[in-house]
């Protein structure tokens, strides 16, 4: 049932000798030896261990969103931060530790509704994990508060540009990552 392959011709250009194939798995091999397939993949450009240069793509305003958010987060817990490890929950007051799952950023109003708060300096403030997810981000005590933190017409004129419709650009969002990385940075070390 084995039969003996017909021999063939070395598929490298430099040699093309007549060898015997010889059987590789389910194929037979294509070049008499070794050097000969190396010198034809290296003619070829079809080295296995050169790996071809990726072509890097920019990322998308999406991509720099969620890069930007963390970011943006912490700066606004290290602004509302006394000594840039702990600082206060915005609606109930309690110690949260900054860096920890119970330190978040939390909006004053829902950010799906109101997308142009989303980084909105503004609006968000630190919440613990109760108060911004178990109970909802507490958005009456949260906006009571913020009332009079900013003022009810900075408030009213928030809220008024809250539901703009804004389309942000890729550029806008890695400016602003460029922005607040080098203010948390600055923060750390005010705040040491």
């Amino acid at each position: 049932m084995n039969r003996v392959p017909k021999p063939r011709k070395c598929l490298s250009p430099a040699c093309r000798q007549l060898f015997t194939p010889v059987r590789k798995g389910l194929s037979l091999t294509k070049y008499c030896c070794a050097a000969c397939e190396l010198d034809h993949a290296e003619a070829s450009g079809n080295l296995r261990g050169k790996a071809k240069p990726k072509v890097k793509k920019p990322k998308t305003a999406a991509k720099l969103k969620k890069e930007l958010w963390p970011i943006f987060s912490l700066h606004q817990k290290l602004v509302h931060s006394a000594d840039g490890e702990w600082c206060q929950c915005y609606t109930c007051d309690s110690a949260i530790k900054i860096g920890t799952i119970n330190c978040q950023g939390g909006h004053c109003v829902p950010k799906g509704a109101y997308k142009n708060l989303y980084f909105d300096e503004r609006a968000v403030r630190p919440q613990c994990y109760s108060c911004n997810i178990n109970y909802g981000g507490m958005h009456y005590d949260f906006c009571e508060k913020l009332k009079l933190e900013i003022g009810l017409e900075a408030f009213n004129d928030m809220m008024r540009h809250g539901k703009d419709a804004i389309k942000r650009s890729a550029l806008w969002y890695q400016e602003q990552l460029d922005y607040y990385s080098k203010e948390v940075v600055k923060l750390r070390e005010i705040k040491k």
